[in-house]
């Protein structure tokens, strides 16, 4: 029976551990979007993405809450149309706007000596929507 004991021991060990291994890579990815957030977007779109960071004074138009993009889209994070937009990949309403094109700048805040692109800026965008669906309210 000992050794029965000991299977099922080991077994569960292991399934606790494998469960426990995705939640902990999902807060990495929200943390080190959150990052990318401070040093990309917080200037204008607020600490907390409610659109009011230092920098809108400056600005000519009210940057969006980004916190509030689930709630005004009937309780959907618009992951793929967000992604496209801060990607540039979307026509924006004012050609004028002060909203980036961060596929083609980059993330300039992030890595201000350059040397960052391909699977790198990828995986930090990616990494900044996984912060901006966890931010909405």
């Amino acid at each position: 029976m000992r050794p029965c004991l000991t299977a099922f021991v080991g077994l569960s060990c292991a399934l606790l551990a494998a469960c426990s291994d995705g939640p902990s890579e999902d807060a990495d990815r929200v943390r080190e979007g959150q990052r990318v957030y401070a040093k990309e977007c917080a200037a204008c779109h607020g600490a907390r993405g409610e659109g009011a960071g230092p920098m809108s004074l400056q600005l000519d138009v009210v940057p969006p809450d980004l916190a509030g993009l689930k709630q005004r889209n009937d309780g959907y994070f618009p992951r793929e149309f967000v992604s496209r937009f801060v990607m540039g990949q979307l026509a924006k309403d004012d050609p004028a706007s002060p909203m980036p094109d961060f596929f083609a700048v980059g993330l300039r805040h992030v890595y201000p000596n350059g040397g960052a692109d391909g699977e790198v800026l990828e995986t930090d965008f990616a990494n900044l929507l996984d912060y901006l669906e966890a931010i909405q309210w």
